[in-house]
């Protein structure tokens, strides 16, 4: 029994201790790699960014410093794409404004931000706030059915907010209000009209156009571009995801 409870802790104490030792490492690595970027070696910088990234860990800062890095040697889709992700991480106005910025001058498209996807961006922001609001109103309603049946009178009306609110709660946490996205990061991406490389093209773009993932199918994204639905390989776009 022992031996047998040794075999499952092991491993997870092992797992435990290299999660640990990884986080060191990237806390030692993080203030080396700033050093560089202060002292604009700015490919030494990205090298140890791009590393630490790629175990899991970045602050905010770090992704801002690697939209800058990748700016100035004149990768556009890749400095949008850190761009992307630490507005994903702070949802910082200025940095939407910054994208607006660039996306005009080279003539991007999908970084348009209408009212519905101010409005989107506003309840994402709010997301805890919302959370929080919709778990009160849920407790609220629960010990109304509850104060109610000890009165011995219906507690139909309560029951049924609480459904509704249950069911809005369970959405919020669920399902991301604001739709998944990819940003271009080659010069010329094909979007073809099904996911297959026999399919028709539809048209070749750029690298920092911005895409609305609506789906995956084997290497390829179901994208939406210019108000039509159209795949685009995956290796050629950098999905803004943390």
């Amino acid at each position: 029994m022992q031996k047998q409870a040794l075999k499952i802790i092991l491993p997870l104490l092992l797992f435990v201790a290299s999660a640990q030792a990884n986080t060191t490492e990237s806390a030692r690595s993080l203030p080396h790699a700033d050093s560089l970027y202060t002292a604009r070696q700015y490919t030494q910088a990205f090298e140890l960014y791009d590393k630490i990234f790629s175990e899991g860990h970045y602050s905010p800062a770090m992704l801002l410093k690697m939209a800058y890095i990748q700016e100035a040697l004149g990768h556009l889709g890749e400095s949008l794409y850190y761009l992307n992700l630490y507005y994903l991480a702070t949802d910082d106005s200025q940095a939407l404004k910054k994208m607006e910025e660039v996306a005009a001058k080279n003539n991007l498209e999908g970084y348009e931000t209408d009212e519905t996807i101010k409005a989107l961006a506003w309840l994402q922001e709010q997301y805890v706030n919302i959370a929080a609001a919709l778990s009160a109103a849920c407790v609220l309603l629960l010990a109304g059915m509850y104060f109610l049946y000890r009165r011995e009178k219906s507690p139909v009306a309560p029951a049924l907010g609480l459904v509704v609110f249950l069911a809005l709660l369970f959405t919020h946490i669920n399902f991301n209000l604001i739709p998944e996205r990819a940003i271009v990061a080659k010069p010329n991406a094909y979007l073809m009209s099904g996911p297959s490389s026999g399919a028709s093209v539809v048209a070749v773009i750029g690298e920092g156009h911005s895409l609305s993932v609506s789906g995956h199918q084997d290497v390829w994204l179901r994208v939406q571009w210019k108000d039509q639905e159209v795949y685009v390989r995956e290796s050629v776009v950098r999905r803004v995801e943390l």
